[in-house]
């Protein structure tokens, strides 16, 4: 564990102290959307115990896409909604039956793009409570996953490797927990987190 790892780990005041420093002084990284179905995801943090965890969720067989995948709550902008934080929570009710009332939104990350399936994603981290009564959707969702989020502060847990897509070199993230591989755009956006609250050095 490293040292800011340990300083944030039993403290969710102290995590978000750190995110908003860091995410004040870089802004975030907007990408244009050139045509990609956009989404919007949320990354769920809650304190379970002494350590903070980050809920993710593994996509049922029955989705369209990602299916089977570990993916955070979210999915693509509907013309109902508001902004993006309101897709992201809308979502997040849909999905794991977490109410936009007990999501406490911290701050919003870069944007990312999706390799294979071609979307543009903006993702929100919010602090939720624990325990809490989730309703999963069957049809979407085959169950929760819950790593503590120390393991991605630790880089002897992150690989990176390179792919051949389409004929072009891909970097790919990923973090193996309890039998579950963290990859692509998720593994990238905690990535992210890790590395904006590791650049907060008040």
């Amino acid at each position: 564990m490293s040292n800011i790892s340990a300083q944030i780990q039993n403290d969710l005041s102290v995590f978000e102290k750190r995110l908003l420093s860091a995410r004040r002084r870089l802004p975030k990284k907007k990408l244009p959307e050139d045509g990609l179905i956009t989404a919007a995801v949320l990354v769920p943090i809650f304190q379970k115990n002494s350590d903070l965890h980050v809920l993710l969720t593994k996509r049922s067989d029955m989705v369209e896409h990602h299916r089977g995948e570990i993916s955070f709550p979210g999915g693509k902008v509907d013309p109902t909604d508001p902004d993006l934080k309101s897709c992201a929570l809308r979502e997040t009710l849909e999905e794991v039956g977490i109410s936009p009332v007990d999501v406490k939104v911290v701050a919003e990350l870069d944007d990312f793009y999706t390799v294979a399936t071609r979307f543009h994603v903006v993702p929100f981290v919010g602090i939720i409570p624990h325990p809490y009564k989730y309703r999963i959707s069957q049809r979407e969702i085959a169950g929760i996953v819950d790593p503590p989020l120390d393991i991605f502060f630790d880089p002897n847990m992150r690989h990176e490797d390179t792919l051949i897509f389409h004929g072009e070199p891909v970097q790919v993230t990923s973090y193996l927990w309890e039998g579950h591989n963290i990859w692509g755009a998720t593994a990238r956006i905690l990535k992210h987190l890790v590395e904006l609250i590791e650049s907060d050095e008040d």
